[in-house]
């Protein structure tokens, strides 16, 4: 026999023997060697605690278990930075103490803060100036104009003396009085002139000269009333152009001031001669109400814009993060604002509710997991940023009714799931099945059992050890 022809032949010998193993296991596993029901005595059925339960038809809810941890609710945190560089003068806070929003932390002296509440206070000084000057502007217009009505009505002089004496008009009064009485004479002389004319001691020429002199001081009043209002208008507007000036001035030194962070109630009275250096203190408040979680400042300290000093969290809420793996990615969409139960180990007996606000779109390429945030309300101060947590929810995937046992319910064997069905009081029958989802506490069951029937919910795996006990006798 040549060298090839005994290779062969051991070939086909090992392929033989590898048929007739699979043909055995197939013979074995079709004849299913565990017995199809089990028998229990009395005493056995009352010592095995076991239960019964029918299937529930109901639509399936996939419950999703994470682990996550307590985070500060980032948009109640708050990371004080000082906005002037300057020296702190107190300190009125310490760690861990609960401050209300407004509240008073640091003051501190700043070179730039004291700069800008000077300059403040020398505008204010400017516009009540400015605005002194407008009011006696505004009061010099009004008498001046009065009188100037007063000459249009040809009121007499003695009267305008006796009634505007001791009203301001400024040199008006003068100028106006001064064109007026020149007036009322040249008029007085026409009309005398004119009175004896057809006697003959007075000439024609001497009548013309009189008319000449009455139209031309005529002229001059009105002129004189013109000029004077234009200037009256022209000085009011100027004196309301320097108000406004004044106060926009107010405003830009205001607006400074506040941009670096002072309380407008703290720039209302700035009296340099009063606080002295104290006019630069620069107050620091609190932005929220909350508890100090961090205090780096220290009185006399130096500090910057740059340089943090304090943190305050409002702990009332705290955030619960967690990430979800990728498998679960198409259920994000239908948590979002849904309530999830929280769960941690230093309060065993409590549960905490959190809703989902946040899920990410992006997925970490390292984890393969996607973010998600909840918040959950802290009033009581149980959960400690850092915490860690246990998250359930429930993800009701689809409304059509289907039927499902609890999944302690469920045996195996040999990789073959299946389920015990009481028939008798003392007889229970083994139920191969063919399992869907399992949401941890329950389990679809798609093939090998009906809505009434009455399945095993506990006491399961006394049943198991009988028929294993069963099927080790037989052999």
């Amino acid at each position: 026999m040549t060298f090839v022809t005994r290779i062969l032949s051991r070939m086909v010998a090992v392929f033989a023997v590898a048929i007739f193993a699979i043909q055995t296991a197939v013979s074995l596993v079709a004849q299913d060697p565990l017995p199809a029901s089990v028998t229990l005595t009395e005493s056995q059925r009352a010592a095995s605690g076991i239960k019964t339960s029918n299937p529930l038809l109901k639509p399936f809810s996939r419950s999703i278990s994470l682990t996550g941890k307590v985070a500060l609710n980032e948009e109640r945190l708050a990371h004080i930075f000082p906005i002037v560089s300057g020296q702190v003068d107190s300190v009125h806070v310490s760690l861990g103490d609960v401050v209300r929003e407004g509240d008073l932390l640091v003051v501190v002296y700043s070179r730039e803060i004291g700069t800008g509440k000077l300059d403040l206070f020398q505008a204010k000084n400017q516009l009540e100036l400015a605005k002194l000057k407008l009011t006696l502007q505004n009061q010099l217009a009004s008498n001046t104009q009065e009188l100037v009505q007063a000459l249009r009505k040809r009121e007499e002089i003695s009267s305008l003396q006796e009634r505007f004496t001791g009203r301001s008009m400024g040199d008006f009064r003068e100028r106006l009085l001064q064109s007026y009485a020149a007036l009322v004479k040249s008029e007085a002389d026409v009309e005398r002139l004119t009175g004896v004319a057809n006697s003959g001691a007075i000439s024609s020429k001497q009548i013309l000269a009189a008319k000449t002199t009455r139209n031309a001081d005529a002229a001059t009043f009105f002129a004189r009333i013109e000029q004077i209002e234009y200037e009256l208008q022209t000085s009011q507007l100027q004196a309301s152009q320097l108000v406004k000036e004044a106060e926009n001035r107010v405003a830009i030194a205001t607006t400074n001031l506040q941009i670096l962070g002072c309380d407008l109630k703290d720039l209302e009275d700035i009296d340099p001669i009063k606080q002295g250096a104290a006019v630069s203190k620069y107050s620091i408040r609190a932005p929220l109400a909350g508890t100090v979680i961090s205090k780096d400042v220290v009185l006399r300290e130096q500090v910057r814009p740059e340089s943090q000093i304090m943190s305050i969290a409002d702990t009332s809420t705290v955030w619960i993060e967690a990430n979800v793996y990728e498998k679960d990615a198409p259920l994000l969409e239908s948590l979002k604002d849904r309530p999830v139960r929280v769960r941690n180990a230093a309060w065993p007996d409590r549960e905490f509710v959190a809703k989902i606000f946040f899920t990410g779109e992006i997925m970490d390429e390292k984890t393969r997991t996607i973010s998600m945030r909840a918040i959950a309300d802290n009033s009581n101060h149980l959960l400690k940023p850092g915490m860690f947590v246990n998250i359930d929810f429930m993800s009701q995937e689809d409304n059509s009714p289907v039927l499902q046992i609890p999944s302690g319910a469920i045996m195996e064997h040999a990789g073959t799931p299946f389920v015990f069905l009481q028939k008798e009081p003392l007889v229970f029958e083994r139920r191969v099945v063919e399992l869907g989802d399992s949401n941890g506490s329950m389990t679809v069951v798609k093939k090998g059992i009906a809505k009434t029937d009455p399945v095993v919910t506990s006491g399961g795996f006394i049943l198991k050890s009988k028929l294993l006990e069963g099927l080790m006798g037989e052999e």
